[in-house]
This record gives C-alpha cells, sequence and structure tokens, in this order.
C-alpha cells in the first residue's frame, strides 16, 4: 500500500471514530447530526419519579444472599431536578455497599451524579419507561464514587412502582 492510500485511510479511520463519538454526544444531549440529512430530535420528556430494582442474578445459599442488589427511588422535583436515594450491594461474602442521596439536574431523561470527594466518579442515569441504564464510570473502582471496595453500579434497573416514593437516606431510621 503507499503512503497516500495509507493516510487516506488513516484519515478515513479517524473520521469514522469522531462521527461516533459525536453521536453517542448528540445522544447524551438530545442534539446533534447522524449524518448530513438526519438530526438527532431531542427525547420527549419522561417523568421518572417511580421506584427502580436492579435486574441481576441472585442466589441465596445458607441464608446469604450472593450477588448484586440494588435499589433507586426517583421524585421529579421540577421539569429539571430530581431527587434520588439510591442504594447498591454486592452481597455476601462482604456485602460491600454504595449509596447516596441527593438532587440531581435532569435533562433529557438523563441526570448524573458527580462526587467532589472522587472527581473521577461519573454516574449517568438514562430513563426510559422500562426503567433506568445506569453508567458508572472511575478512575479506581476499589473505593470510587465513595462506595465500598469493588463497588461498581452499572446495570439496568427496572421500573417496579411509578408512585411517589419518600426519598430517604437507606441507612437512616
Amino acid at each position: 500500500m503507499s503512503i497516500n492510500r495509507f493516510m487516506r485511510a488513516v484519515i478515513w479511520f479517524k473520521k469514522i471514530e469522531l462521527s461516533r463519538l459525536i453521536i453517542n454526544i448528540a445522544m447524551i444531549f438530545g442534539v446533534g447530526h447522524l449524518s448530513h440529512s438526519q438530526t438527532i430530535v431531542n427525547k420527549s420528556f419522561y417523568n421518572p419519579t417511580g421506584s427502580y430494582e436492579l435486574v441481576s442474578k441472585k442466589k441465596i445459599k445458607d441464608g446469604d444472599t450472593y450477588g448484586y442488589s440494588g435499589e433507586i427511588d426517583i421524585k421529579l422535583l421540577d421539569s429539571v431536578h430530581i431527587a434520588m436515594s439510591f442504594y447498591l450491594d454486592k452481597g455476601a461474602p462482604g456485602y460491600n455497599s454504595g449509596s447516596f442521596v441527593d438532587t440531581l439536574d435532569y435533562k433529557n431523561s438523563v441526570a448524573v451524579y458527580e462526587t467532589k470527594s472522587d472527581t473521577s466518579c461519573k454516574i449517568t442515569f438514562a430513563f426510559s419507561k422500562k426503567g433506568v441504564t445506569v453508567d458508572h464510570i472511575a478512575k479506581n473502582y476499589n473505593n470510587s464514587c465513595g462506595f465500598g471496595h469493588a463497588v461498581v453500579v452499572s446495570g439496568f434497573y427496572k421500573k417496579i412502582s411509578s408512585k411517589i416514593p419518600e426519598i430517604k437516606d437507606p441507612f437512616g431510621d
């Protein structure tokens, strides 16, 4: 292959990767271009109020639960803010867990949780009628986001109720 063909191939590959990046950003923020003639339409507003449960395999052995368990309670405060109570544990044998209660910005059916104690922590919540897809990003998952050792909260949490939940600390009375 000539240098010219090689350079064209490299440029083409970089354009494809850039296009994928632009599409991903557009999907998150609800605006952008799929191609020169198609545009992504803003997602319609979705009220995420309700309760959600992590979809995961669990096994009970000798009274101990093995496998991840998680719950999310959401209350829409206004068109751009939600209150969230979040809890997840890894199950036996260590039962390491992570939790928070916070008010988050809500735009295009997406909310993002970040914490000052771990600036690499970013948890994205993408809501739909069926549930919420959670994506957890951190530099070091051993104690990311202030959670317990090796707690990673990514996954799909199925909507189990649309009733307005009480937003409270999972460990509170």
